[in-house]
């Protein structure tokens, strides 16, 4: 949801951090940079379903800001192995937007909003802003560790108006709290994980989790083949009428950069 930048500053060598020194004219030159991912799977035998998965992103960044915008759908049907119609399964879209202050400096500021709409969580529609700060512990090179805090305000509406539904609805306060990490195994391989907790203010028990693992390899200048393991834990989601509260994806796909 939120971006992981180049940082700059002191040492933390109690830490073991390694923090560069100020950023090149190459690293903090402003200019657009984009990517855009098709992805999906395939299941067969007893159930056959179909999952297409796209990205679109793009954003920039100076020594003093980046902008970043995202958005992401989700589409899945699935038959029987009898036969019969194809049923929806799965439809969801997500469109996210941060600006982050200071993103070459060790600690900074951002602020962010989302909004998305899913049907396998029963989602009529969820938007979320809000703001806080990150600390990077360690970089270098194209490894990366950070930590992100954030207060956020959510008004979700549920698919089913009843009564039942909107108590797992309506609005909330939830601190977010963001792990990401990212190392560069090979010269062609880059392994990143992002972990995201983001409890109510009043009842933690009502939390959203998300976990992200992707692994990228260079295939060709501008294009990485792509495999990404994604959950979403949402506690609510079983009370608004979901058969889970978890949304989980494996996918494969191609990223192009440019």
């Amino acid at each position: 949801m939120l971006t992981a930048l180049t940082v700059g500053g002191t040492p933390l060598s109690a830490q073991g951090t390694v923090v560069p020194g100020p950023a090149s004219p190459a690293a903090t030159a402003s200019r657009w940079r984009s990517t855009a991912e098709a992805s999906g799977n395939v299941l067969f035998g007893a159930a056959r379903q179909r999952l297409a998965a796209a990205t679109l992103a793009t954003g920039r960044a100076d020594s003093a800001l980046e902008v970043r915008a995202e958005l992401h759908a989700t589409y899945a049907d699935a038959r029987d192995a009898d036969g019969g119609a194809r049923r929806v399964v799965a439809r969801a879209a997500r469109v996210t937007g941060s600006v982050d202050r200071d993103p070459h400096g060790q600690l900074s500021l951002f602020a962010f909003g989302t909004a998305e709409t899913s049907l396998q969580q029963r989602i009529a529609a969820r938007v979320q802003g809000g703001a806080g700060a990150k600390l990077t512990v360690w970089r270098q090179g194209d490894d990366e560790a950070s930590v992100s805090l954030a207060v956020l305000g959510e008004d979700t509406r549920a698919r089913d108006g009843t009564l039942p539904m909107r108590m797992a609805a309506g609005r909330r306060v939830r601190w977010s709290l963001r792990a990401r990490a990212g190392r560069r195994v090979t010269e062609t391989l880059r392994i990143s994980h992002v972990t995201l907790w983001q409890p109510t203010a009043t009842v933690i028990e009502r939390s959203i989790v998300e976990t992200t693992t992707t692994a990228a390899l260079a295939v060709t200048q501008g294009v990485d083949f792509t495999a990404t393991l994604r959950d979403r834990f949402d506690a609510e989601s079983r009370q608004r009428g979901a058969r889970s509260n978890h949304d989980g994806q494996i996918l494969f796909g191609l990223r192009a950069r440019f």
